[in-house]
């Protein structure tokens, strides 16, 4: 009987502990949707208990995939909160509970959308304009690159997974898969129909327009990456096929000051789509790090 109820004693004072580590990392999650121009922008804000202003990131997602990643994106901001920090993330269109169309989604409105999100952020949230970071995964990456080295870029810290950082021809082809599926679909979008249909490798459906096949070709997010002056993490997996590891080390070639992680056993999904326990902790611990150091 002792023994017994010393166990129930542990057990308790053990929910206890994890009780109160919940309060001290408490946090807010609200759906938002903002308004950029005429697109109606559905998007979450996490932020965490305590008084502000605290310092924020934008979490920018990849191809197609929402705000939500398969609940990835939902726990990195978790994560982040757990260290102090807002985070507000987008459905680009066509994507997640956006009502935009496909034909409406390019690098550009993307970018745009973006911006929008984090001036509605610091505009109504207890967010610190100073200590302000952005993280881009996949196509989501190569958005964080490109808003990173523009001129009046507010950002003191870029997070990348995995990210899409190859010139803009290399990339339609890496989804295209041959040259001549490119040349296809570009003639398709190039046709009076406006846009090129097209499944991903995941079996997404989508219309991919002109303007989003002339936006990537026009891009090359390594060639202005010296504009930046801040700290920069590339995250990438050993198991990645989509962008392969070259890809990510020619992101710290390109930029010296940047660090780099490697997940071990981990693909392109990154545990956002997998059961995979020891990837999800590593991608989240190693942005929660990153931003807390380089932030708060």
């Amino acid at each position: 009987m002792p023994l017994l109820k010393s166990a129930v004693t542990l057990m308790l004072a053990a929910a206890l502990a994890m009780a109160a580590g919940a309060g001290a990392y408490a946090q807010t999650s609200t759906e938002i949707t903002i308004m950029n121009g005429d697109r109606a922008i559905p998007a979450s804000v996490v932020v965490p208990d305590g008084e502000g202003p605290f310092p924020a990131v934008v979490m920018n997602h990849g191809h197609g995939g929402g705000r939500q990643e398969g609940g990835g994106f939902e726990r990195l901001a978790n994560a982040l909160a757990k260290a102090g920090l807002v985070t507000i993330r987008m459905d680009f269109a066509g994507t997640g509970d956006s009502k935009a169309p496909w034909t409406d989604q390019s690098l550009s409105s993307m970018i745009s959308d973006s911006n929008a999100s984090l001036a509605y952020l610091v505009a109504n949230y207890p967010v610190d304009p100073d200590r302000l970071g952005i993280l881009g995964y996949s196509m989501g990456g190569r958005i964080a690159l490109t808003i990173a080295q523009s001129p009046d870029s507010p950002y003191k810290a870029v997070g990348l997974l995995a990210p899409s950082a190859n010139p803009g021809k290399s990339l339609v082809l890496l989804l295209a898969g041959s040259d001549a599926e490119a040349e296809r679909l570009y003639a398709d979008a190039k046709s009076e129909k406006g846009y090129a249909d097209y499944t991903t490798q995941y079996g997404q459906h989508q219309q991919l327009s002109l303007k989003w096949f002339d936006d990537v070709l026009a891009s090359s997010p390594l060639e202005g990456i010296g504009a930046y002056k801040g700290p920069m993490l590339v995250v990438h997996g050993d198991k990645d096929v989509t962008i392969p590891p070259a890809e990510n080390e020619a992101v710290v070639t390109a930029y010296p000051r940047a660090s780099i992680v490697l997940v071990p056993e981990a693909d392109h999904g990154y545990g956002f789509y997998s059961d995979q326990p020891d990837v999800s902790a590593l991608v989240e611990s190693s942005f929660a790090d990153f931003f807390s150091a380089n932030l708060n």
